[in-house]
């Protein structure tokens, strides 16, 4: 069934809302944003919106957007809702309400042809605050640029460092004193750059 023009108005609306603020309007949000003194009239065009499978209610009455691609059985990528910001030094007050929705995938991942993930062993890039066991988000084919961490290929083996340049010459570097500079005697090559570090705590 084509939807009427209100209805795709109402659901376009209901999509935004539940975006920026990261849960679903209610009736009353409704029956505002429309001006209708009724909710009612709004109930029926949610319900309206139900039967066609645009929307879901759950046991309570509250609504949410359905995707079609999460109507045709397939994954998700994992939404949540983002607030903040949160004060890491003197306590401050939070806002409550959500600013909006994030999708993990693109807040991690630019291009999901060339990204993978490696885990990390070792303690050489503690200082970068990158530590045993957390997992790198890591680009294949982006440009490397001194001072950012990559994973190099050097003289045949894999390596997470800080890529450096000093006098025209490239090495790579720790974020640990404890260990030294890397200069490459026979070959260096940049595998892909780090754009991201996950930790499970």
């Amino acid at each position: 069934m084509t939807l009427t023009p209100h209805q795709r108005t109402v659901l376009n609306y209901i999509r935004e809302f539940q975006q920026k603020r990261g849960y679903s309007p209610s009736l009353s949000d409704l029956a505002v944003a429309f001006d209708v003194r009724s909710k009612n009239a709004v109930a029926k065009v949610v319900n309206a919106l139900v039967r066609e499978s645009h929307l879901h209610k759950d046991p309570k009455g509250r609504i949410k957007i359905i995707d079609p691609i999460e109507s045709e059985g397939h994954a998700q990528p994992m939404t949540l809702p983002l607030f903040g910001p949160i004060s890491a030094g003197f306590a401050a007050p939070v806002e409550e309400q959500a600013e909006e929705l994030v999708t993990l995938d693109d807040y991690l991942v630019r291009d999901r042809n060339t990204t993978f993930l490696l885990r990390v062993r070792g303690d050489s890039m503690i200082d970068a605050g990158i530590f045993q066991g957390d997992l790198v988000v890591v680009q294949r084919g982006k440009e490397p640029r001194p001072e950012d961490i990559v994973v190099a290929v050097l003289d045949g083996e894999f390596t997470l460092k800080k890529l450096k340049r000093q006098k025209g010459k490239y090495y790579l570097q720790a974020e640990n004193p404890a260990y030294p500079d890397m200069y490459a005697l026979d070959e260096l090559q940049v595998a892909g750059v780090v754009t991201s570090v996950i930790r499970r705590y």
